[in-house]
């Protein structure tokens, strides 16, 4: 991305101040971030292009860019996408020689861009509505939610201080009201087309899971990726002639990178099994009929970036003594609440002392802007960002020294915007051709 230039006040109309062009002047974003591309080549547009091949009508962000679906799609009526997780462009540029027989036989190969934050809570809600984080409210791994009085950890849907899973839920928090925009699947059975979901079996039925899969026809629960492939072509044969929409997710590339790094050897060792898996235990044995009129797209919710650095906020107390609560969010992109009248405070310490580090922001600044998606946004938005939206650099994190000793052993992560987090491959392929 190119460096920002200065552009004097005058030339900002009131529509280029809802901007993200503006949110970049304004704040200089670095040149090591990618913005979300929110208009056509993010993630968060694959439901509407879907939805597209489908002849479905779509509530959502607009669809991804022609080039990246519409030379696949004449006559198609089956869509199935899978979702990689932390399968970065940087993974698939690194292992390039090994997955080439995979890629070169792709009729679509593009990049696309995460959403913000690139944490997989956010991302995974924009797949399964089409909508940006701030209009469906999931905005972070953890949020401070003022309707429960609690910070709460959004995987598990419990309190931060403990782990206490399904606490919200158990307080009265309904997981199929939560998203504030419908549901992939649901827009898509009003018009008779079924969605078939593809996961891990340990986490359907979590709270998670009821919340994205609102309208599913099936949600199916897999031991192995072996059994997932298997299981979405064993569908694709009964289904033959049917219209529908699958969506597998496997996870494991984000677990090793955590661990491992996403360019460490056990990782790409993963991700070559994958793809060999994906040509030889999927795509080669699947039936003719089950090849009839589908399209097969691969991509990923967000990449990884190693995470060598540390910023504690018990090192920093002229900060911790301005602040109402502890951050949410996530160590790569943080809110945080101000005590009264001290936000501006706020801005000028981060600004002064650790801009080597982060950006800090206004949090209704950035919404306005656009960062979190475009309008309309969800009324409770802002009361989940708080008062300034802190972008971690490089490989820092912003964490409490409590945090420290599970931070060291996870090495790699991801939330925030540099290429790394944020660029994901798209491979599409017209399986009737295969």
């Amino acid at each position: 991305m190119p460096a920002v230039t200065a552009v004097p006040n005058a030339l900002f109309t009131r529509k280029a101040r809802n901007s993200l062009a503006f949110f970049m002047y304004m704040n200089q974003l670095p040149d090591e971030f990618i913005l979300p591309a929110y208009d056509g080549r993010s993630i968060a547009n694959i439901p509407a292009a879907a939805a597209e091949i489908l002849h479905v009508p779509f509530q959502g962000l607009p669809p991804l860019h022609a080039d990246l679906w519409q030379p696949l799609a004449g006559g198609a009526k089956r869509v199935v996408l899978l979702v990689l997780d932390a399968f970065g462009w940087n993974l698939l540029q690194a292992e390039a020689a090994n997955l080439e027989r995979l890629v070169k036989k792709a009729g679509v190969v593009g990049q696309l861009t995460s959403i913000f934050p690139s944490t997989t809570v956010a991302a995974l809600s924009s797949l399964w509505t089409g909508a940006a984080p701030a209009q469906h409210g999931m905005l972070g791994f953890t949020m401070f939610l003022p309707e429960f009085a609690t910070a709460t950890e959004m995987l598990r849907f419990t309190p931060v201080f403990a782990h206490h899973p399904n606490a919200l839920v158990e307080a009265g928090l309904e997981p199929e009201a939560f998203l504030h925009w419908p549901g992939m699947a649901e827009q898509l059975a009003r018009f008779g087309v079924p969605t078939y979901s593809f996961k891990g079996r340990e986490i359907v039925g979590s709270a998670l899971s009821k919340m994205h899969g609102r309208g599913l026809a099936a949600d199916q629960g897999v031991v192995t990726f072996a059994d997932m492939l298997t299981q979405m072509g064993e569908l694709l044969h009964e289904k033959a002639d049917e219209s529908l929409f699958v969506f597998g997710y496997w996870p494991v590339i984000d677990t090793l990178s955590h661990f491992r790094l996403w360019d460490g050897a056990a990782t790409r060792a993963e991700a070559r099994q994958l793809f060999h898996q994906i040509e030889h235990e999927f795509l080669n044995r699947l039936t003719a009929v089950a090849r009839q009129d589908t399209l097969f797209f691969i991509t990923a919710d967000h990449g990884q970036v190693a995470l060598p650095d540390y910023i504690f906020l018990e090192d920093h107390p002229r900060l911790q003594e301005m602040l109402l609560m502890r951050p949410t969010g996530e160590h790569r992109v943080s809110y945080l609440y101000a005590k009264h009248g001290r936000t501006d405070d706020i801005l000028h310490y981060l600004q002064t002392h650790l801009s080597h580090a982060l950006v800090a922001v206004r949090s209704d600044e950035a919404l306005a802007a656009g960062l979190f998606g475009p309008a309309p946004h969800t009324a409770v938005a802002l009361d989940r960002l708080g008062d300034i939206t802190v972008i971690m650099r490089g490989g820092y994190r912003l964490l409490i020294r409590a945090q420290e000793k599970k931070a060291r052993q996870m090495i790699g992560g991801h939330g925030s915007m540099t290429h790394a987090e944020m660029l994901t491959p798209w491979l599409g392929f017209r399986l009737d051709g295969w």
